[in-house]
């Protein structure tokens, strides 16, 4: 993603553009595998030495509060953070604890169709998103 495409979404997602924004957006939309706030401190230090593990934190949730990016907590409770916001499931590799997106428009169509047909009692799905889990070949 170009520096272009990263500002405008910062920008629809109603926050000012900053050096600090585009550097933490630009490392987290060439991941993945959906990093951890550790992990793309980790990716942008040694090119952004004032930028601190707090500020990326905080960054983080600010692009989660605007809708520019989610967020979430795997199995083993550690959060991480997904650019991608087009429904889509994912894959984790049991080994390597990875994650990956895995976009399939029959699978989230069965989805969708199932829970149309099937509804919880008390509660409205809005999306439906589902982890496979297994191992890489």
């Amino acid at each position: 993603m170009d520096t272009a495409e990263i500002k405008k979404r910062i920008v629809q997602g109603g926050m000012k553009f900053t050096h600090q924004r585009m550097v933490i957006y630009g490392a987290l939309s060439l991941s993945e595998d959906h990093p951890t706030a550790e992990r793309v401190h980790e990716k942008i230090k040694s090119a952004n030495p004032s930028i601190s593990l707090g500020t990326v934190y905080k960054t983080l949730d600010s692009f989660v509060n605007a809708g520019i990016l989610q967020k979430f907590t795997d199995d083993t409770g550690i959060m991480r953070f997904d650019p991608v916001l087009e429904t889509h499931s994912h894959l984790y590799c049991n080994d390597s604890k990875e994650f990956r997106d895995f976009k399939n428009p029959l699978l989230e169509k069965l989805l969708k169709s199932f829970f149309e047909e099937n509804e919880i009692e008390g509660f409205e799905v809005e999306e439906v998103s589902l982890v496979i889990k297994g191992k890489t070949k």
